[in-house]
This record gives C-alpha cells, sequence and structure tokens, in this order.
C-alpha cells in the first residue's frame, strides 16, 4: 500500500500488549498522516458552519460543478448537485436515515465522496461538504465512504461519541461541558498549556427511575456497545449493495440474523446476572409495559422522545404503520413456512436449504440484495419508528427522531432487545425447518477433549474518559486574523487564545484476564477448528437449561484454527488473543498529538486493529456476575476444518482493514454459530469432541480488584 511504510512485529509480541485482533503493525508515512490529519480536523466540531481555519479556506475555493469529470460517476455526482441546488436538509436541524427523504439526500452524497478519483478531489469534496450541507448527515456520509473506499484503509475515525457527544452522554453532563465553556475555564485546571476537566458521567437511571430494566443501563447504554452497533450499520447500510459493492460476498444476509442473535444472546446473559430474567415480549395493541426516558439531546437544544411506562401504540395515528408491519412480518413468516419466494424478476428462491439464510436476512434487512423489497417491505425500519414514540411532524426536515430512529442510540433502550426478540423468531423459524445435524456432521473421529482448567472469572467497574470538547462551541476568528494564527486552530479545541480539552468519565464493566487451558487428545495429524461459547447454566428461577432450550443463549468468544498432532495437544488460550475483541478509543487529544508529532518525525504512528470498528468491546466478554459467584458455563467444540469459499485475508490486507466487502472476512465456511444453530437431537449430541464446563463469575468492587488481585 502506497501510503503506507511496511514495518512488521510477531503476532506473539502484538497479543503480548493485550491488543485484540492484532496480527501484524504497520506504520504511517508522511502521505497517510496528512489525510489521518485532515480527517481529524474535518469532524471536530461539525456544528459550526463557519471557523476560519485552513479547511475553511479550501472549502471556499471549491466549485462542484466545476468538476464532474473528477469523479469516477458523474451521473450521481450531478444527481447529488441537483439535491443541493434544490435544496437539502438545513443547518441545524435533526438529521436520520429512517426518513426517506434524509436517506436520498444522504446517499447522494455518500456517493460524491466514494467516487471522487483521488485523494485531492476527495480531500476538496470533503472540506466544501463539511461547510455546507447538514452536519449530521456530513458525519454519516463521511464515515461511510471512509469505511468502503480502498484507498483509505487504515485511517482512523474519531469515536462516534467523541464526534458526536450528544448521542452518548446525558444531557447534564453536556450542559456542564458548556458552562464550564462560557465561564471561561472557572474551575479548570491547566497541564501545560491546556485547560482540562474531567465531567462525571452516569447513566440513565442513576437520574430518573422508571422500572427495572435501567438495573442494567450500564450494558445497554455502554458507549463502546452502543459505537459497536453503529459500525455494524455503517459496514452494512441498509440501503447499499449490489455488484459494485459487493456487500453479499460477506454472507451477509447470514452474518446480519446472527449478530442480531448475539447481541441479544449476550444481552440476556447481563439480564440473568441482574435477576431480570427472559427479555420480555409486547404486543402492537396492548401497552407496553417498558418505558425509556433517555435524557439525551440534539445539538439545537431538542430532547430525545421519550416513551412512559405502559405506553399505548394503537392509536389512528399508528394504524397504517401497524398495519404495514405486521403485513411484512406474515409475508416473511408465510415466505419460510412455504419454502420460497419470488425475486422482481420472477426468479424463486428456495429458502428450504441452509445457505438459504442468506436470502433471508437480506430479505429481512430490505437491503438492495434481497431483490424484492416491494413485496417483502422496510420491516425494522416502520417498527422502530412506531416503537420510538416520537411525535408526528409536518414538516420533511423539522423532525424528532427518537431514540431507536438513530443508530448510535437505538441500543440503550431496552425495547430494543424486545423488538429484536420478535425478529429473531424469523431465524429460528428457519432454522427450526432444517434437519438435524447428523451424528457425522457433529462428531469428530478420533478426537478428544480433556482436562479443562480456566482462570477464576472476575468482572468489576473502572473509569474510563471520553473526550466531548466537540460538546461545546469554539470562537470563530477574526477575518483579519493572519493564515499562520487560523492554522493553529486545528489542533484541538481553541478559545480566547487557550487550548481546552473536556472530558467525561463513566465506570464501565470490565473483566480480568484470563486463560482457557485444556487437552485435544488426536489419533491423527489434522487440521482443526476450535469454537468457545458461554452460556447459562440456570434460569432466573434456578432450574437446570435442558441443551435444546438454552443453545439460543449462548454468546460466542472466539474461534481458532489448530494444526493438531497425534497424540496429546495442550491447547492455552488467553482472553487478550480473542480474535474479534478490541480495547477502548484512543481519545480525540491523544489521537490528534501523536499525529502531529508523527508529521514531525517524534513519534511512529501504529496501524493495526487493536482498535477496530468492527471488533466488540474486550470489556464486554463476560457477564457480571454476582459478588458472591454465578455460574455459567462454556460450551467448548472442536470440529474439522471446513475451508471458506475464499481464504481468509487473502483479497485485503487485514492489518489495517476490516475488510468488508472482501469475501475473505471468516476462518471456515461453517454456518454462524454452528454447531448450536440448529435444533439439537440430544440421543447422540454428547460427543467427545465437545464439552460443556461450569464456571463462576465473581463481580468485584475496583478497591477489591486493587487490593487482591
Amino acid at each position: 500500500m502506497k501510503a503506507l511504510a511496511l514495518v512488521f512485529f510477531a503476532c506473539a509480541i502484538a497479543l503480548s500488549s493485550g491488543y485484540y485482533m492484532v496480527k501484524d503493525v504497520k506504520y504511517a508515512d508522511k502521505d497517510f498522516l496528512y489525510k489521518q490529519k485532515a480527517i481529524l480536523e474535518v469532524l471536530q466540531h461539525v456544528h459550526q458552519h463557519e471557523v476560519h481555519t485552513q479547511l475553511w479556506e479550501d472549502s471556499k475555493t471549491y466549485v462542484v460543478s466545476e468538476h464532474f469529470n473528477d469523479y469516477t460517476n458523474v451521473t450521481a455526482v450531478k444527481e447529488f448537485w441537483m439535491y443541493y441546488e434544490y435544496g437539502m436538509l438545513p443547518f441545524d436541524d435533526v438529521f436520520s436515515v429512517f426518513s426517506e427523504t434524509h436517506k436520498k439526500q444522504v446517499m447522494s452524497l455518500f456517493y460524491f465522496f466514494y467516487y471522487a478519483k483521488d485523494w485531492d478531489t476527495f480531500y476538496k469534496s470533503m472540506v466544501w461538504a463539511r461547510f455546507h450541507v447538514n452536519e449530521g448527515m456530513f458525519v454519516y456520509a463521511l464515515t461511510t465512504a471512509v469505511l468502503h473506499r480502498k484507498d483509505l484503509a487504515g485511517i482512523v475515525l474519531p469515536a462516534p461519541y467523541e464526534i458526536y457527544p450528544y448521542y452518548f452522554f446525558n444531557s447534564e453532563v453536556i450542559t456542564t461541558a458548556q458552562q464550564y465553556k462560557m465561564q471561561g475555564f472557572y474551575g479548570m485546571k491547566k497541564y501545560g498549556d491546556v485547560y482540562s476537566v474531567t465531567i462525571p458521567s452516569n447513566y440513565t437511571g442513576w437520574y430518573k427511575h422508571t422500572n427495572p430494566e435501567q438495573k442494567i443501563s450500564y450494558f445497554t447504554e455502554d458507549i463502546g456497545l452502543n459505537s459497536h452497533y453503529y459500525y455494524f450499520h455503517m459496514d452494512y447500510p441498509f440501503w447499499m449493495g449490489g455488484k459494485e459493492f459487493n456487500l453479499y460476498s460477506d454472507r451477509r444476509g447470514e452474518y446480519y440474523f446472527y449478530q442480531y442473535q448475539q447481541y441479544l444472546a449476550r444481552y440476556y446473559l447481563e439480564r440473568l446476572s441482574n435477576d431480570l430474567g427472559i427479555i420480555p415480549e409486547f404486543s402492537w395493541y396492548e401497552p407496553i409495559k417498558t418505558g425509556y426516558y433517555p435524557d439525551l439531546r440534539y445539538y439545537n437544544g431538542v430532547y430525545f422522545p421519550s416513551r412512559e411506562n405502559y405506553y399505548y401504540m394503537y392509536t389512528e395515528y399508528n394504524y397504517y404503520y401497524i398495519q404495514m408491519v405486521e403485513m411484512y412480518e406474515q409475508r416473511i413468516m408465510d415466505a419460510i413456512d412455504l419454502g420460497f419466494f419470488y425475486m422482481y424478476d420472477g426468479t424463486r428462491v428456495d429458502l428450504t436449504k441452509p445457505e438459504s439464510i442468506e436470502y433471508l436476512g437480506n430479505l429481512f434487512q430490505s437491503n438492495p440484495d434481497s431483490k424484492n423489497t416491494r413485496m417483502y417491505g422496510y420491516l425494522e425500519l416502520y417498527a422502530k419508528m412506531l416503537l420510538s414514540a416520537s411525535p408526528e411532524h409536518f414538516d420533511t426536515y423539522k423532525m424528532i427522531p427518537g431514540i431507536m430512529e438513530q443508530f448510535e442510540t437505538a441500543m440503550r433502550d431496552p425495547l430494543f432487545y424486545q423488538l429484536y426478540k420478535r425478529f429473531l423468531n424469523f431465524y429460528w423459524q428457519f432454522k427450526d425447518h432444517l434437519p438435524y445435524y447428523t451424528y457425522e456432521e457433529i462428531f469428530f473421529p478420533g478426537v478428544k477433549i480433556e482436562n479443562i482448567e480456566v482462570d477464576k472469572l472476575v468482572t468489576y467497574f473502572d473509569k474510563f474518559e471520553a473526550d466531548i470538547t466537540n460538546a461545546v462551541d469554539i470562537e470563530v476568528y477574526d477575518e483579519k486574523m493572519p493564515m499562520s494564527e487560523m492554522k493553529k486552530f486545528g489542533k484541538i479545541a481553541h478559545y480566547q487564545g487557550e487550548d481546552f480539552v473536556i472530558k467525561a468519565s463513566q465506570y464501565r464493566l470490565n473483566h480480568l484476564p484470563f486463560t482457557f487451558k485444556f487437552d485435544i487428545v488426536s489419533d491423527k495429524a489434522v487440521k482443526a477448528f476450535v469454537k468457545v461459547f458461554i452460556g447459562p447454566k440456570y434460569d432466573m428461577y434456578g432450574n437446570l437449561y435442558t441443551i435444546n432450550e438454552n443453545r439460543e443463549n449462548f454468546f460466542e468468544l472466539d474461534s481458532w484454527i489448530v494444526d493438531l498432532k497425534s497424540g496429546v495437544n495442550k491447547i492455552e488460550h488467553s482472553s487478550t488473543d480473542f480474535s474479534w475483541f478490541v480495547k477502548d478509543r484512543t481519545t480525540y487529544y491523544e489521537l490528534y498529538k501523536n499525529v502531529m508529532l508523527a508529521l514531525k518525525g517524534e513519534f511512529k504512528f501504529p496501524l493495526d486493529m487493536s482498535e477496530a470498528h468492527c471488533g466488540w468491546p474486550s470489556r464486554l466478554m463476560l457477564p457480571k456476575g454476582k459478588k458472591g459467584g454465578m455460574p455459567f458455563q462454556f460450551f467448548i467444540y472442536v470440529t474439522p476444518y471446513y475451508a471458506p469459499k475464499v481464504e481468509q485475508f487473502s483479497t485485503f490486507d487485514s492489518t489495517v482493514s476490516c475488510g468488508i466487502g472482501s469475501g475473505s472476512r471468516y476462518k471456515t465456511g461453517y454456518a454462524f454459530g454452528y454447531p448450536l444453530d440448529r435444533k439439537i437431537n440430544e440421543q447422540y449430541w454428547f460427543t467427545p469432541n465437545m464439552k460443556y464446563y461450569d464456571v463462576m463469575i465473581f463481580h468485584k468492587t475496583d478497591t477489591e480488584i486493587t487490593g487482591v488481585y
């Protein structure tokens, strides 16, 4: 890759440092650093429409209509320009991709970025758009473009909760941050040349108690978890598809369903840790018991709508939408039971085969690869709009999207999980029509798991700090100021000649590192695939779960390939080796400082996957458990290696990219969730190549962790 200086470290060194998803490390060269610097700067204080920086100056010199030929898809860019000249979403109005009008406009803006022929055109398009289009729309389109343009692989985007703190931190935190700024740093300490303050932040349940569901607001409102869901959407937007983006090559539909199944399984483990039991169900026609008071507000001062307990949805305003949701639900269920559906062109798709889950997932998401949104509609969209309890709007641009109408905030609402429990019935309905895995498909001849040992599992809450400086506006420089002074503005927030950083601190769930040790005895040398899941042992009443009813509740921790030799194979696998977990994000301030130091030659800016946007927060591997210990179980399974259609990492640079649309993201060709994804025949289920292993998870205070561990 031209923009990267290739410097590699051994895998063992990277893993021993506690990094996740890391195999190799590269270091950025000057070309890459200039790109990284520009993208960091353009995402700072996005709500300010006129800040006299170099970016602002560059934006004034670019005339889009004179550069149509600088894009690979001229038609798409001309369409964007048509939208712009006609009038797009104004500044400061709230953007939501759930609005059909907003969606069309933001898609055209994405194409404006995506089809830029080179970095120079991309840069000019980006800085022009920064000061000419709605800020929410700008962040959404730019983020999607950066994640999908091959020439920007490795670019580190600031964490979404630092770009848009309004969607992640309660309104009182935002208000306090703005008060510090308005009062001229009163109460802030100065470290070197920078004023800094850290504001304590808590969860919604701390301020207003509405129902028992708030006991796990530390999980549902975790900024790392919500960022993961936001990026999951950005990787596979419901409006993006076709050969151009190649998302179907990633088993997009199957992955889509499985990701939601994993969200719910992990959420259920947290519910059990807090004595909440199974995820409740709801009806479109009965009052919804679970309310939610988000305590968030948009930049323009409008608060996110709240939903009271026992919210009654079946009103005149919602009759049509409820009818549409029920109709789409019924059509999908009928297609599953009939075993087929038709595409637009009349092609009949067989839904009786295991691989047909790909079609069903696309159909449910209503993405362009589903080939029949006219018949099966936009079920998710209508359902989320209904449950958000947002007020009716009479102006296309004056809307107040509810908590589930923004991907950054949707998982905060307990009703999100109730909704997707309902939707996952389609997934399990499809899977239940498939035959049991046969004994031959489950059994691994000559292979046996023995002597399992796992370290003591301990969770705790520790403090994490996020940079929320973007929550406050900064001064606009005088036009007469020399450009040399203007350029300083891009560094960090600047006010009255002083630099400042505002942080929010929050206690978040974490765990001590742990290691699996077990033996795999094999009668031959063979390549194998190991999977480890965690699930409940008992339900909320202390009843032992049966194998079949419990299979939906397992959360996949890791899977890896091993080359077994004949005899005893000693396996040792640490939580720091788990392949799809990532550490907490570097703050914007530290990220920008490192880029500037690297440009001066005083720092080597690393590019790796330790903070990859597609990774699950490593802190959330384990459910909280209880102070005296809570029983869970690991499911460890060894199966013959089954190669994927395209060798993993063979079509993208895994050192710096998640490989979205590459077709080579996965280790094997097995179904996601295998072998727990189908009904289990218990007559031959317990084979020597699998083990259920009982564990206890202990929750400790941070003081106990520091003092004892």
